[in-house]
């Protein structure tokens, strides 16, 4: 029976831990004397230095300690017992859900002689775990280009990770689908439940928003579920005891960059070059932060804008000028004339209807060839695009008491896309734009129960609303007295006609809707307790999520 409930204990607790998300970091070790033999009693404090926020563990018979769930930062850990020097490791970083091992030897000395060591020298190698992961720090994301200030691109670099040629944006690890990665932000839930995939959060980070983020590839720890990919484990900054701020602004133009491999430059057998598609990106923002009340509160706030304008060269079949008359000739030399039901060569008895006329008449006639001759020819027409976007990220860090640490963050994202397809018909007809923001809450509260047990509770929101817009109804409506986007509406003209081309107008740029539209969100529950007995670390918990998802 003792076995059983052995058994039954165990099982509930693994199950439990493998939906925990967890982005603190722990610090454990062992501590010996000049001779080897383990040195139990001793105290080990851990300082954030950016905040004076410390924890403190005893090392236990056998000379092993443990700190956990600790924030991400720069640390200062001292060792000391009576009769030994005091060992001071300083500037000892310690990276999202990392588990640092730091053993120390004491040697015999007064407890007010401190041996200082350079804790930046301590080996990042995990050998306490079994996961493989990929850390990209600040300066990482600050070092290296990228195009739109997208940090998850950065995600690229872990070992076994590769983009897909599906149009997703987004990225495979190990083999698995692109839309089984699990995206946390400060340890919650950041997924998009409606249409995962294309690489990012719900919300999304940009290099002066995020500390650092990491990458987890394989045989994750249980305390990461959900998916069967990668975690992308992200932390955003908070403030210190320092007041920090900055400004920036990144600017790209046509005017400073190459031409694709289609826009030819001029040569000189073609002194007259293909245009340039011009475009126009300036990303700007500020960051500042710092303490509200110096070793307890502090705040960090970022805000970043985008104004990008981008013109393309697209191309449509439209018909000429002739067949929108009445009056062509067909491929195979035959005229055909429709203008009235009793012209000759009308076959079909009837004329041109008068709001097919109109609908016509809303296509320039074509400029770049022809298609079926007499019929339909090529329209190259400019396709412009703006883009109107930007983000709030907040952050308050509190120190309730020496047990007790909260941490509160909420994010903000915003953005237009006038035409972000590109996919019209004509010039102005059905034009897809493309609405969306994005919102998100935490609060973390660690407490220290007391030096051998601590509570960790997160509380995670998020919603998503994003939609395509097209302005085909605002078109064709007062046009057709009747309000399509309910089917590819008008087929001009019949295809058995054989004379025409079988095309169709409408709402063709959303697949036969004039908009779509879907309202996402996440709600999550996690708590974890990490108990620490002996030379082993226990942790346990649960994870709540409610999932709300509505589709119009």
């Amino acid at each position: 029976m003792k076995f059983l409930k052995a058994s039954v204990l165990l099982c509930v607790l693994t199950l439990a831990s493998l939906l925990l998300a967890q982005t603190s970091g722990s610090i454990s070790g062992t501590v010996t004397d000049s001779t080897g033999a383990v040195v139990p009693g001793a105290k080990v404090t851990a300082t954030n230095q950016s905040t004076n926020s410390a924890r403190s563990a005893e090392t236990n018979p056998s000379g092993a300690y443990s700190i956990t769930s600790l924030a991400p930062g720069v640390y200062r850990i001292v060792m000391e017992k009576a009769g030994f020097k005091t060992i001071s490791f300083d500037g000892t970083s310690l990276t999202v859900a990392q588990a640092l091992v730091l053993n120390a030897q004491f040697t015999v000395g007064s407890i007010t002689e401190i041996l200082q060591v350079n804790g930046s020298a301590a080996s990042p190698i995990e050998t306490e775990t079994s996961q493989l992961s990929t850390l990209v720090d600040s300066k990482t994301m600050n070092d290296l280009p990228l195009l739109t200030r997208n940090a998850y691109e950065l995600v690229l670099l872990s070992p076994g990770v590769v983009q897909p040629n599906n149009g997703s944006g987004g990225f495979a690890v190990n083999g698995s689908r692109d839309r089984n990665n699990n995206f946390l932000l400060d340890g919650v839930d950041n997924n998009d439940t409606s249409v995962p995939g294309p690489g990012t959060g719900i919300l999304s980070i940009n290099p002066d928003s995020a500390q650092e983020f990491r990458v987890i590839t394989n045989t994750f720890n249980p305390e990461f579920g959900r998916n069967t990919g990668a975690i992308i484990d992200v932390v955003t900054r908070g403030g210190t005891n320092n007041l920090h701020g900055d400004a920036y602004w990144f600017g790209r133009y046509n005017a400073l960059g190459a031409r694709d491999y289609f826009n030819r430059a001029p040569t000189a057998a073609n002194p007259a070059p293909d245009p340039q598609n011009p475009y126009v990106r300036n990303d700007f923002g500020f960051s500042v932060g710092g303490p509200i009340r110096k070793d307890r509160t502090f705040f960090f706030i970022n805000n970043e804008y985008q104004r990008f304008r981008t013109t393309l060269t697209a191309t449509s079949v439209v018909p000429t000028t002739a067949y929108k008359s009445g009056f062509f000739t067909a491929p195979d030399g035959t005229q055909v004339d429709v203008r009235t039901p009793a012209s000759p060569g009308n076959l079909t008895g009837l004329s041109v209807d008068p709001i097919v006329s109109k609908i016509l008449d809303l296509f320039p006639a074509p400029n770049a060839g022809s298609v079926i001759p007499g019929v339909t020819g090529l329209l190259n027409f400019p396709s412009p695009d703006s883009l109107n976007a930007y983000t709030w990220t907040g952050k308050i860090d509190h120190k309730l008491s020496s047990r007790h640490q909260l941490s509160l963050r909420y994010a903000f994202n915003r953005a237009v896309d006038s035409n972000p397809f590109h996919s019209e018909t004509a010039p102005g007809i059905d034009v897809v734009n493309s609405p969306a923001y994005a919102h998100g809450a935490s609060a973390d509260l660690t407490s220290t129960l007391n030096n051998h047990l601590v509570n960790d509770f997160r509380f995670g929101w998020n919603k998503n609303y994003a939609a395509f817009e097209s302005n085909c109804a605002a078109i064709f409506d007062p046009i057709t007295g009747t309000a399509v986007g309910n089917g590819r509406d008008l087929a001009i003209p019949e295809g058995d006609l054989g004379v025409g081309p079988s095309f169709t107008l409408g709402c063709n740029g959303l697949f036969d809707s004039r908009e779509q539209a879907r309202n996402t969100g996440t709600t999550s529950y996690t708590d974890t307790i990490t108990w620490v007995k002996g030379n082993h670390s226990i942790k346990f918990g649960g994870d709540l999520r409610d999932v709300r998802s509505i589709r119009t």
